[in-house]
């Protein structure tokens, strides 16, 4: 198969990795796959020969108003048609709406199947993506059932139209030990005794004004209480800000984009996020891998991922309930080691296994194609 995954861009977060893992896989595989969108650190010419850049950063929320938004997607599409025909693309697989809206004007004519894979979006978009989507899209995925649920009812896609796949989530390798006790040491200092991470990026969904709140309060009850945030974003200038208003500057680390976050998930006892929208974060599973119990909010795919056997699900926006969750796991050693057990077992269920997920995800793109019947 000749296939082309395309992302608004790759400036981190669960999005692009999903689309990068998964694409290096299907080359394993034996299939043609490019990839496309906006450069960032993740992709870009340099770091992939099959990288193609289309500007899809001005398509989105960055092209500011809905006339330079469109404008920006005919030149975009312009660009994509050519890359299309020039690399003999087969189908495309769209991450987001406005990717998604794209590849449709580029394909008219050419007959080539789109998908579109929706991430999650605050519930007032909801409405919007499905209208994106139902234009745009042969067939429209999600890796929550929740979410799935929530685009029939919402979004108004026709359940015929819509399908639950899931994500797959390689295992690291073991960061080394020495650099997780340093790590560890650094971040507690002489009088932490507990330390809370959390992955994501710097921005309105990840809720890290409710972190910093949540933290203020939990730090007031616990001392010994420690917080680190590993992830950039636009909000950066302002986090670091919000701590030093709140007085915990000194408890509450924000270290930015990091190529160790295994090292620090290892370094951790709990994981916190506490998002407003989400469908299925990566970062949690990754967190499962490390053994860690989660806190995260009640939003979408989350409810499918945590529970009382893992960690604790809060209601979005309810810091009294943030509060009282990590100060429960943070006050009972015993019960983070049976949580931390549960989730090691969780993380190796097949909707995470990277195997698994991916050769569905070929089966699908295979059976769109013609290329077999889906009996395998």
């Amino acid at each position: 198969m000749r296939l082309l995954q395309m992302c608004t861009h790759f400036e981190g977060g669960g999005i692009s990795r999903h689309a990068i893992d998964l694409s290096n896989s299907l080359r394993k595989r034996g299939h043609y796959v490019a990839i496309a969108g906006t450069r960032g650190k993740w992709m870009s010419e340099e770091i992939d020969q099959d990288f193609f850049y289309i500007d899809l950063h001005h398509v989105g929320e960055g092209g500011g108003s809905i006339p330079r938004r469109l404008v920006a997607a005919a030149r975009a599409a312009t660009e994509l048609r050519r890359v299309l025909k020039a690399q003999r693309i087969e189908m495309i697989h769209a991450h987001e709406s406005a990717p998604a809206l794209v590849a449709r004007i580029a394909t008219i004519g050419l007959g080539i199947p789109v998908y579109v894979t929706f991430h999650g979006a605050e519930p007032e978009r909801i409405a919007q993506f499905g209208k994106i989507a139902r234009f745009s899209a042969d067939r429209i995925l999600t890796p929550s059932h929740n979410s799935a649920r929530d685009l029939r009812e919402i979004g108004g896609v026709p359940p015929n139209r819509l399908q639950v796949m899931g994500l797959g989530i390689q295992r690291k390798p073991d960061p080394d030990s020495a650099r997780v006790a340093a790590l560890r040491a650094s971040l507690l200092g002489e009088t932490g005794r507990l330390l809370i991470v959390t992955i994501a990026r710097l921005v309105h969904q990840k809720g890290i004004d409710f972190l910093v709140a949540a933290a203020r309060r939990s730090i007031a009850l616990d001392p010994g209480l420690r917080f680190v945030v590993l992830g950039d974003g636009p909000q950066r200038d302002e986090v670091a800000s919000w701590a030093a208003e709140a007085g915990i500057a000194d408890a509450v680390r924000f270290v930015g984009h990091s190529d160790e976050a295994e090292a620090y998930l290892a370094a951790s006892d709990i994981f916190f996020l506490p998002s407003r929208w989400e469908s299925l974060p990566i970062s949690i599973v990754e967190a499962f891998q490390r053994g860690l119990p989660v806190v995260a909010t009640d939003t979408a795919g989350v409810e499918e991922l945590v529970d009382e056997t893992v960690g604790r699900l809060v209601p979005i926006g309810d810091v009294d309930a943030m509060v009282a969750a990590l100060a429960e796991l943070a006050g009972d050693a015993s019960l983070r080691a049976r949580l931390s057990d549960a989730a090691l077992r969780r993380s190796n269920e097949d909707r995470f296994s990277p195997a698994h997920v991916h050769a569905s995800f070929e089966q699908l793109y295979s059976v769109a194609l013609g290329k077999t019947d889906g009996a395998g």
